[in-house]
């Protein structure tokens, strides 16, 4: 073999290097999504349920009165902070769910049965170190006690 064909054969291979890389990085976070679906898809499912159940026992809505009810006390006003710190779509659809139980789930410790105003909040910021945006889910209203 010559100088020039083990030359050829080196640059080659170095030019075949960052596709590679290309290729082992998009396997890479094609696996990362999946296992993040697959241990975020369970989760989900379970604040549904709890959020359904929920559901009959307090009415939440996004204008200033309850629909067909008239507004007896006003308890004030109410928030909840998801637990879940969002990276990825899957994990950003757990933090909203886990903060609407949240509300959900203290304005019925108040004493309310109905939320109105409801609105969501959305904090992000960078995690450090890293070049990930995090972000957590709130959601705020005013608890009443609602009757026909």
């Amino acid at each position: 073999m010559t100088i020039a064909a083990a030359a050829t054969q080196t640059s080659n291979l170095l030019g075949a290097l960052p596709l590679l890389a290309l290729l082992l990085i998009a396997v890479a976070l094609f696996r990362w999504n999946r296992k993040s679906k697959t241990t975020a898809a369970p989760r989900l499912a379970q604040l549904e349920h709890e959020l359904d159940s929920i559901r009959n026992r307090i009415l939440l809505v996004t204008i200033d009165n309850v629909p067909g009810q008239r507004i007896v006390k006003t308890i004030g006003y109410v928030e909840a902070l998801s637990e879940t710190e969002a990276a990825s779509d899957w994990e950003y659809r757990i933090a909203e769910k886990d903060a609407l139980l949240r509300l959900a789930q203290k304005a019925l410790g108040i004493g309310a049965n109905s939320v109105v105003g409801v609105r969501k909040i959305n904090a992000n910021y960078d995690q450090a170190g890293s070049q990930w945006r995090v972000s957590r889910v709130a959601y705020c209203g005013t608890a009443v006690v609602s009757a026909n």
